[in-house]
């Protein structure tokens, strides 16, 4: 296998794509690298400036020459998101996918499942208590 498809095969395992999802993302034909993987071949040198675009934590470096680390360490001057409290879940998903970040993309989905958890929760209770509030009175009606 071309090194660069096995580090790009590497990457993508990390974390955890398919490989149609990357090949989409980076705006690859359908096919194109799951082929490359498959048959051990290279991949048309045009993509690479899409995929480095399209995946900014993906250190180029490594990618074409296998030296230094996979990912890039975020700059220090981008902006950690903020995850904002009470905005609808497509707001915040939209706050994820725009972080600069994986620290900030995990925060924000780690708050993200927390209050999902939370939601999901009372929703539970209201209905056990809705659920609970029929029964007493099918049990009334049915005493009478």
């Amino acid at each position: 296998m071309s090194q660069i498809v096995s580090r790009l095969s590497d990457y993508i395992k990390h974390k955890k794509l398919s490989v149609r999802q990357f090949e989409k993302s980076a705006g690859m034909s359908n096919g194109s690298l799951g082929k490359a993987i498959k048959n051990g071949t290279d991949i048309q040198t045009k993509y690479l400036d899409n995929i480095i675009k399209e995946f900014p934590d993906l250190n180029p470096t490594w990618l074409l020459t296998g030296e230094g680390d996979m990912l890039l360490p975020p700059t220090a001057n981008e902006p950690e998101p903020q995850y904002t409290k009470g905005s609808s879940s497509t707001e915040n998903l939209v706050q994820i996918l725009a972080s600069p970040s994986q620290t900030g993309r995990e925060q924000i989905l780690k708050e993200e499942v927390l209050r999902l958890k939370q939601t999901l929760e009372e929703i539970r209770e209201l209905h056990d208590k809705g659920i609970m509030d029929t029964l007493k009175d099918l049990l009334r009606k049915s005493n009478h």
